[in-house]
């Protein structure tokens, strides 16, 4: 070997290790202590830890587990961690109450998300919440009923705040949205009864009047007697007798959650802000298809179009 290309070897050897420990560097000035307060011990936010911690890139954030809210919690961890990650509306709550650092809420909805910043105007919350945007809800009524062109879409107290969204995203996508409040359960039948008689297909979007368990029922006995389909939020409204829905799940969340926290260099990133999910899953009922007369895609194809944007 020649001396020049022997010392041109160890030049670039020095500069690459130069880049990696800048790097470590970089990760280091980046890392956070993140303390993450359940809502329940169990469930679906276990899920989410044990899958936030698979996902992300080691040595870069601390988890710290900060206990349960409806328990006992660690207060000075949650005093002194540079951010408190509350997973549930519960856990939420109490960061909010208890802890003056920066709060990132994840497996809540956008109401609840709502109701917590009325309730602390002061704090600094940040949230990653289950609600799909509205124009995917409307990307899957298209996948799936690729002729319907007028969607009733139901809303309740808490769900009236997205009309100008939703009026948006149908326009996009060439739908005429028919859409009725239902401010108490007594309005629910008059308004099915008003939105199926006409449309395609019906969308009720979560609500805390709309998506109770009583109310789910209302909506698909009454969809069933008009013979129109129900897209739904919720995989448990798909066996319960929708038609399909679009949803996160925990797992989704937790990955959707490790590339925010990969990509904040701090806390005052990730709050003050409302995430959607990146991540979705598509579930279809087709004994309800069948009963429909619908021939319908299975969910991976459903799930390209979506995401793909294909009409």
């Amino acid at each position: 070997m020649s001396r020049l290309l022997a010392d041109g070897l160890r030049v670039a050897v020095v500069i690459a290790m130069f880049a990696s420990l800048s790097g470590l560097g970089v990760s280091a000035a980046q890392a956070m202590e993140v303390a993450v307060l359940l809502s329940e011990a169990e469930g679906r936010g276990q899920r989410f830890v044990e899958a936030l911690d698979a996902a992300l890139a080691p040595g870069v954030h601390r988890l710290l587990p900060a206990g349960v809210a409806g328990g006992d919690a660690d207060a000075a961890l949650l005093e002194r961690a540079d951010l408190v990650l509350a997973v549930g509306h519960a856990a939420a709550e109490r960061a909010l109450r208890e802890s003056a650092r920066p709060v990132l809420a994840v497996l809540v909805a956008l109401r609840d998300v709502d109701r917590l910043n009325r309730a602390h105007p002061e704090r600094g919350l940040g949230a990653l919440v289950l609600d799909q945007p509205l124009e995917r809800h409307l990307r899957l009524v298209r996948a799936v009923l690729p002729d319907a062109r007028r969607i009733g879409v139901l809303l309740g107290p808490d769900s009236v705040t997205q009309l100008p969204s939703l009026n948006r995203a149908a326009a996009a996508l060439q739908f005429q949205a028919d859409v009725h409040e239902a401010r108490q359960a007594a309005d629910l039948v008059p308004a099915l009864d008003h939105l199926l008689f006409a449309s395609d297909a019906l969308l009720p979007l979560p609500d805390g009047l709309v998506s109770g368990p009583a109310a789910a029922r209302t909506i698909l006995l009454t969809s069933y007697r008009h013979r129109r389909p129900v897209f739904a939020h919720s995989a448990a409204y798909v066996t319960a007798g929708a038609l399909a829905a679009v949803f996160s799940t925990p797992e989704h969340v937790a990955v959707d959650v490790a590339d925010l926290l990969a990509g904040a260099t701090e806390p005052s990133g990730l709050v003050r802000r409302i995430h959607s999910p990146r991540r979705f899953d598509v579930a279809v009922n087709r004994a309800v298809a069948r009963a429909l007369g619908l021939v319908v895609a299975d969910e991976p194809a459903l799930r390209e179009r979506i995401a793909g944007g294909t009409q």
